[in-house]
């Protein structure tokens, strides 16, 4: 029996201000997505993470689009996405702003998804973890968030 913030080993986050019955949605629209079409999703909620939060563009981050991409073309295999995971996470572990941290989290999960299709849900749970930090105690953020995902990944 699988439970609530468990899918198939990738745990989701468990402690964040969210919408339960959108989760759900989410989740439930993922199901019907091919693992492509599921980064193709993870790349868009990364670009709108970080147009939201203004955080600059580096080396790191590029990669992230860059090897999700090549992946999706068929031209690197996920080990690649692996790594490149591995550093935006160490990053994420060396950031002191909490934003950031919450950003390179994202995408961190974005560069795992060509691994793992589940990490694109991890990568959602964590731009709501984003929507937290900027809009503390605001619902109607976080609901305007959830829809948001719930389109784009409709919309792959």
């Amino acid at each position: 029996m699988k439970q609530d913030n468990d899918l198939d080993g990738v745990s989701l986050i468990k402690k964040l201000d969210d919408i339960p019955e959108l989760k759900e949605k989410l989740i439930s629209v993922y199901e019907t997505k091919s693992h492509k079409d599921v980064s193709r999703y993870s790349l868009l909620l990364a670009e709108h993470i970080l147009s939201l939060t203004g955080m600059p563009r580096n080396e790191a981050i590029e990669s992230c689009f860059s090897v999700c991409r090549a992946w999706q073309n068929g031209t690197t295999k996920f080990q690649e996405a692996r790594q490149v995971a591995f550093l935006l996470h160490r990053l994420a572990r060396e950031e002191t702003d909490p934003i950031r941290v919450k950003v390179y989290r994202v995408l961190g999960q974005v560069a795992a998804t060509p691994h793992v299709k589940r990490h694109a849900l991890i990568a959602s749970d964590y731009a709501i973890k984003v929507i937290n930090l900027l809009h503390p105690g605001n619902f109607d953020a976080v609901r305007n968030e959830r829809e948001m995902q719930i389109a784009m990944i409709e919309n792959v």
